[in-house]
């Protein structure tokens, strides 16, 4: 790592001891991150967001060793040997819901005995959780609900003054967030969609993806079942112009206004004449492709004064789940499917 850096980790280390706040590339999104043991740094990140308390936070730890900066151990054995099954996917996109080390703040856990927690695999986000004595809580570094960040500058667009230390590391490979999967329950389940594709993880664990994607159990005794998680506002990744999927938008006329169009394709002749702004993320549908650049077209084009912004649709298989799950929750409040 280059020493210019190294000096800006040491930085970061130094405003995390403190009390402040950093915001880190993770290989997802660019995170808000805090040292999750300082309950007074946790409220900054609250603040700074503008996030409820009831939405809890994700804590990144540097190694599978320091798991229990963030988590009750011993696990159950059942629970250690489905952590067992996937822990070489970590460093990775992958966030587990285990029991909650009492060290955490509860404002961290939204009060839950649980807690959301993985290993980034950024390198600069590795090397700084190497060089902290404590975990980091970091949710996406951007206000509540809204567009998640890829690149640094989307940080400093959003926050402007308020904006903390930036630590540089280019654009977010994925582009999407974690997937989360809670393991407190007897099989285990998948809270969110992410960059981790549920049929891959359905796989590893020998299970079938209608279990690991069913829904809460009903019964008030299964432990776990009522888990809350980031990512399950309806209203969410939403940009300040209004998003309309494909099949919802109200009919475009240049005449009445200019709108822009996120095309999974090699756009049309008629969708050229259409759409004042057209942002092309992938020409082939290419769901590796989208998910990393949805959440920067989205921001590019809610620059623009636009009237509103349609989105293509891709198929709900692999990281086509992810991808629509953030595309249905950004268009709730405006669209009707």
């Amino acid at each position: 790592m280059p020493l210019m850096d190294e000096q800006r980790i040491q930085q970061a280390v130094e405003i995390l001891s403190q009390g402040g706040l950093v915001a880190i590339p993770t290989e997802t999104v660019y995170g808000l991150a805090a040292n999750a043991w300082n309950e007074e740094a946790c409220h900054e990140i609250f603040a700074l967001k503008r996030r409820p308390p009831s939405n809890p936070l994700i804590v990144h730890v540097a190694q599978r060793g320091r798991l229990g900066d963030a988590v009750a151990l011993p696990l159950p054995d059942k629970m250690e040997q489905r952590l067992a099954a996937v822990a070489d996917l970590w460093p990775g996109p992958l966030t587990l819901v285990l029991p909650r080390n009492p060290r955490l703040p509860r404002i961290v856990t939204a009060g839950q005995e649980s807690v959301a927690v993985r290993i980034p695999s950024h390198p600069v986000a590795l090397k700084l959780l190497a060089c902290c004595p404590f975990p980091l809580a970091a949710p996406s570094a951007n206000r509540s609900t809204g567009v998640s960040p890829t690149q640094a500058e989307h940080v400093r667009d959003e926050f402007g003054g308020d904006a903390p230390l930036v630590l540089e590391g280019g654009d977010c490979r994925c582009g999407l967030e974690s997937t989360i999967v809670t393991l407190l329950e007897d099989e285990p389940r998948l809270l969110r969609f992410g960059a981790m594709p549920a049929e891959f993880l359905a796989h590893r664990w020998g299970i079938s993806l209608d279990v690991l994607l069913r829904e809460a159990a009903p019964s008030e005794g299964e432990r776990g079942s009522n888990t809350v998680v980031p990512g399950q506002l309806k209203i969410h990744y939403a940009p300040r112009t209004a998003v309309w999927l494909l099949d919802d938008a109200p009919p475009v006329d240049r005449r009445r206004g200019r709108w822009g169009r996120i095309c999974f394709h090699d756009p049309t002749d008629r969708e050229r004449e259409e759409y004042a702004e057209l942002c092309v993320i992938s020409r082939d549908d290419d769901s590796t492709e989208i998910a990393g650049r949805l959440f920067a077209a989205l921001r590019e084009l809610d620059h623009l004064h636009l009237e509103g912004i349609v989105v293509d649709k891709c198929a709900e298989i692999g990281l086509g789940r992810a991808i629509m799950d953030r595309l249905r929750r950004a268009s709730a409040n405006r669209s009707t499917s």
